[in-house]
């Protein structure tokens, strides 16, 4: 398979979206969080996961967008003619960086201990890149971001972290809606994004798609 830039491909606009309400949102992710999220926030939508190669490497917050981008762009791609005429798609990648250096998704128990045992030396920043297309092929994208300390931690205690299996499949090696949350000592108002979708962000790329007061699934931002 071809690389991928890490940079966008698609036409991006700074103009949010308008919602139609005979529009139909397709989520291009196999995400289990962010269908929650908007399931939690009474939105409708139909979900597409997509199977995209991800960058790992890179510049983070260029990374998040680019992988958001590609997602987006796979799950348009798939739709029929005359999906694509009435679909706005939306897709995300969450990316876990200390510094420059990027924290994916642990391959092996090791690996994912190695993380939280580096992550938790420092302040480390979640962010999250949003992508969306809408009716027309037009594209729109945006970055959150959320700084997340970890309290110190000692070995005993990511050993056991790590004998939840929580880490499988996720940034970082850890869940913030699970039992995640427990090795954290502060974290940034945005805490949707550390879980997978950045309402906040997605608000502000599309009008009319959140109803009014959106905060998401209580058990994720209580």
């Amino acid at each position: 398979m071809k690389p991928r830039s890490s940079s966008p491909s698609l036409a991006d606009t700074s103009a949010p979206l308008v919602w139609n309400p005979a529009w139909r949102l397709v989520l291009a992710s196999a995400s289990p969080q962010r269908s929650e999220i908007l399931s939690g926030l009474g939105i409708d939508f139909d979900p597409r996961p997509t199977d995209v190669e991800e960058l790992s490497a890179g510049e983070p917050a260029a990374v998040a967008l680019a992988n958001a981008v590609a997602k987006a762009e796979a799950g348009r791609a798939a739709l029929s003619a005359a999906e694509r005429a009435s679909s706005v798609v939306l897709a995300a990648d969450t990316v876990v960086a200390l510094g420059e250096k990027i924290y994916g998704k642990p391959a092996d128990a090791e690996q994912a201990r190695r993380y939280l045992t580096e992550l938790s030396s420092a302040a480390h920043e979640v962010i999250g890149g949003i992508a969306l297309i809408d009716v027309d092929g037009v594209g729109r994208t945006a970055l959150a971001r959320t700084e997340v300390e970890f309290l110190p931690l000692t070995a005993q205690q990511i050993d056991q972290q790590i004998a939840l299996d929580e880490w499988q499949e996720r940034a970082g090696g850890y869940a913030i809606q699970l039992s995640g949350d427990k090795m954290v000592a502060r974290i940034g108002d945005d805490r949707l994004n550390v879980v997978g979708l950045s309402v906040t962000a997605l608000g502000g790329l599309v009008q009319g798609l959140l109803p009014n007061g959106s905060a998401g699934p209580n058990r994720y931002t209580d």
